[in-house]
C-alpha cells in the first residue's frame, strides 16, 4: 500500500518547498479575495535535485475553484507529479467540526489507485497552532461518485492520518480531535502522483473547493 510518495512527503515539510517549486512554475500572485479558492500549480520530479523532466501543471481557468490539468508523461524514470494549492482560503484555522467544504471533481485515464491522486489537509490535532500530520485523503479510498469528492460530507469518505491510521470518514476525525483545527502552518493541496513503475497519466481536477468563498468553512 502506497500513501503518498516523494512528492507527498516534500510537500508536507511546512510548505516551504511547496511555495518555492509554485513560485518557479510561474504561478500568479493571489488575486481574489480570502476564501476565494484560488488556485496555483506546483510540479516536479520525484528525484532529490532540480529536473527539468517534470511532471507538468497547467490552469485551465482563472477563476476560483478553477480546473487545471496534472500530466504525469514526462521521460523521468524516477516518475513525477503535479498539483494545485492555495493560500487564501479562510480554511486555515477553522475548527474540523466547522468545515463543511472540502471537495473537487476529477477524470484521468484509469480509476485512481493508491497514491495516484490525493487531497492533503494540514492538521493541527490539539488546536495549539502548528501543523501535526496531513489527512492524506487518497482517491483510492475516497473515489466519489463519478469523479465527484466531497470529503466532509460523504460518510464513506476514508483516508490516513499522517500516512498511518486510517479513518473511515471526516466525522470520525472530528470525534477523534475535538480541539483539531486545519493547520495554518502548512497547505492544503490536491496533488497527482506517479512512480517509476507506473505508466504516464494526464489527470484533470476541478471545482477545488478549499473550504467555503468568503466564510471559509
Amino acid at each position: 500500500m502506497r500513501i503518498g510518495y516523494r512528492a507527498t512527503a516534500v510537500l508536507a515539510t511546512a510548505g516551504v518547498l511547496l511555495g518555492m517549486t509554485a513560485a518557479s512554475a510561474g504561478a500568479a500572485g493571489n488575486s481574489t479575495a480570502p476564501g476565494q479558492n484560488k488556485i496555483q500549480c506546483f510540479q516536479g520530479s520525484n528525484t532529490p535535485v532540480v529536473d527539468p523532466q517534470s511532471g507538468t501543471c497547467t490552469l485551465l481557468s482563472n477563476g476560483a475553484k478553477g480546473k487545471a490539468q496534472l500530466a504525469l508523461n514526462s521521460s523521468d524514470p524516477d516518475g513525477d507529479y503535479a498539483g494545485v494549492f492555495t493560500n487564501d482560503s479562510n480554511l486555515y484555522g477553522q475548527p474540523l467540526g466547522q468545515v463543511t467544504q472540502a471537495s473537487y471533481q476529477y477524470s484521468g485515464p484509469f480509476a485512481p489507485q493508491p497514491g495516484n491522486l490525493s487531497y492533503n489537509i494540514p492538521i493541527d490535532t490539539d488546536g495549539n497552532g502548528t501543523f501535526n500530520a496531513y489527512a492524506f485523503v487518497d482517491a483510492f479510498y475516497c473515489p466519489g461518485t463519478n469523479g465527484n469528492v466531497d470529503i466532509v460530507n460523504d460518510p464513506n469518505c476514508g483516508f490516513y492520518l499522517g500516512g498511518v491510521v486510517f479513518f473511515p470518514n471526516w466525522a470520525a476525525l472530528v470525534a477523534a480531535f475535538p480541539a483539531g483545527r486545519v493547520a495554518t502552518d502548512a497547505f492544503v493541496f490536491v496533488v497527482a502522483e506517479r512512480t517509476p513503475s507506473e505508466p504516464s497519466a494526464v489527470w484533470t481536477v476541478g471545482n477545488v473547493k478549499f473550504g467555503k468563498p468568503g466564510n471559509g468553512k
